[in-house]
Parts: structure tokens; C-alpha cells; sequence
């Protein structure tokens, strides 16, 4: 299997729930309307973004994850990663800024919480 997402060069995929993972190349374009109403477009540039969801089971994955986050993270407040991108078919390795949002899911059945993350990514 490809490795889908990796940080520094700790393996992610593990945690992702895969059938969620949108990480895209996109075009970075400045775009204009002539007296004509013609679009133009001037292509400065690809850019990589998306999310991956990442799910952890043991409270000790979750731990590990944000202890990598905080070690991995350079001092400009990007991330060394590789990534797999759904559009071209390839695997990209890149800075990337990394945002987190979280949600933490108990289990009413046993004292078990799990612990879903949402990672944005955009390329540097």
C-alpha cells in the first residue's frame, strides 16, 4: 500500500480514514474579465491542498500524533511532508502549513473515547 500521508517521515496512514482522503493540485491563477467578457487567466503557479481525516482508537496514538506535531513542526510554522495527491495520481513531497480541527467521540457503551482529527493542508 502507498504511504497516503506522512509527517517529517512518520508514517500517518495508519490513522487516516482513508475513503476521506482530498488532497488535491490545483492551479494558483490571477483572473480578469476583458471590456469583451472574455476570462483570462495568468498561471503563476501549482499549489497543493486538501484534507485527510485521521482516527485514533488508543489514547497513546493520539499522544504520539500531537507530540509529532509539536516536534515537526519548523520554525516558520511549516511541516516537512508527503502527501498523496487524488488528481494526479502521485505522490508529492512538500512544506506544508497544517491546520488541526478535532473532534473526540465517546463510546456510552465502555470508557472509550475516539479521537478524529481533520488536517488541513496547504503547500507552502
Amino acid at each position: 500500500m502507498t504511504n497516503l500521508f506522512l509527517i517529517n517521515s512518520t508514517d500517518c496512514t495508519p490513522w487516516e480514514d482513508t475513503t476521506k482522503h482530498s488532497v488535491n493540485r490545483e492551479d494558483v491563477f490571477e483572473e480578469w474579465t476583458d471590456g469583451n467578457w472574455i476570462t483570462h487567466r495568468v498561471i503563476a503557479r501549482t499549489r497543493i491542498s486538501g484534507t485527510v481525516v485521521l482516527n485514533f482508537a488508543k489514547e497513546s496514538d493520539f499522544t504520539n500524533f500531537m507530540t509529532l506535531m509539536t516536534t515537526a513542526r519548523n520554525a516558520n510554522g511549516y511541516y516537512p511532508i508527503q502527501v498523496w495527491c487524488s488528481n494526479t495520481n502521485t505522490n508529492e513531497t512538500l512544506n506544508a502549513f497544517l491546520d488541526i480541527s478535532g473532534d473526540t467521540q465517546w463510546d456510552v457503551t465502555a470508557p472509550i473515547k475516539h479521537h478524529s482529527i481533520t488536517v488541513s493542508i496547504v503547500q507552502r
